[in-house]
């Protein structure tokens, strides 16, 4: 049997792109309390995407797997094009993010650009805000708050607005999405996703006063000195009443690195969590890892979902 359709390219030009993805995505893994393995996102957003075109345009399709690959992984625009061909390097450019810029500059530049992108773009940029408000409500960045989700929800609501009339399917869906986040976000309850509900991931609070583990990724590789240790020491003070450092090696992106290891007795998880956004920032990290109430998540500095 031969595809048929507008796209008539072989279904194993996708198998090879979420091979791909998979492939540069593999360390990663989405922000909230669930953790879940990112290629998760990148197949939800395909599937919205392969909806809305009926499975016709295999640029677009190829595009929404690969959507995240410049921005997080270090995959070139050039490598994209020479794999996947010019106009999927050129849409996954689009939509991604100059990582250099503040994050409040990052919001304005993609709400003024979301009008100016071409079709395929907006399509893929559409399922990817649906798929992240689904995230931020089921299973939400450690320390997001109501507030902090209601603003994020604002924030998508204008990037769709200015870029309406790309395909009235995901825009409902959109609108279905936000109208529901919205009614789960401010009565605390569950979410439907399309009809059906959701289970609700959260940070288990601590009971008792556990002690908690902190990893400093060294995400940027270097040399981790004795003022390091002193620095972490001197951040760990400030807010808890012992903080044992140890120094250890981890593998992380398939790499060996020193890192520090913070053990941090408090009652409160949410403490723990605003200690490693702390750490974020003072030591430039993209990252820290915690184990709270015997679960590991990562919080990052950068916090969008």
């Amino acid at each position: 049997m031969t595809a048929t359709g507008a796209d008539a390219r072989p279904v194993t030009e996708l198998t090879r792109a979420l091979v791909f993805a998979a492939e540069a995505h593999a360390n990663q893994r989405r922000k909230g309390a669930a953790q879940e393995p990112y290629v998760n996102h990148l197949i939800e957003v395909l599937d919205l995407v392969a909806r809305a075109t009926a499975g016709h345009d295999m640029d677009v399709m190829l595009a929404a797997l690969l959507h995240d690959a410049i921005e997080d992984t270090g995959v070139t625009a050039d490598a994209l094009a020479e794999g996947f061909g010019p106009a999927v390097a050129a849409m996954v450019l689009e939509n991604s993010d100059d990582m250099s810029l503040p994050k409040e500059e990052r919001k304005r530049h993609r709400i003024a650009a979301m009008a100016r992108k071409s079709y395929g773009a907006r399509l893929v940029k559409t399922a990817d805000v649906i798929s992240n408000i689904r995230a931020v409500v089921l299973s939400a960045p450690a320390g997001w708050g109501p507030e902090r989700k209601l603003a994020y929800l604002d924030d998508c609501r204008h990037l769709i607005d200015a870029g309406r009339g790309t395909s009235a399917m995901l825009e409902t869906i959109f609108d279905e999405t936000a109208a529901e986040a919205e009614r789960a976000i401010r009565d605390g309850g569950p979410m439907t996703v399309e009809g059906h509900l959701a289970a609700v991931h959260e940070l288990e609070a601590a009971i008792g006063q556990p002690v908690h583990l902190v990893y400093l990724a060294n995400t940027g590789c270097r040399e981790i000195t004795r003022d390091d240790v002193e620095k972490l020491a001197a951040l760990a003070q400030r807010s808890f009443p012992s903080c044992t450092i140890e120094r250890a090696d981890a593998v992380y992106e398939g790499r060996l690195r020193p890192i520090l290891t913070a053990r941090i007795r408090s009652d409160s998880s949410a403490a723990v969590v605003a200690f490693a956004q702390q750490l974020c920032v003072a030591f430039g990290e993209r990252f820290v890892g915690i184990e709270v109430a015997g679960r590991y998540i990562r919080v990052y500095s950068d916090d969008t979902a």
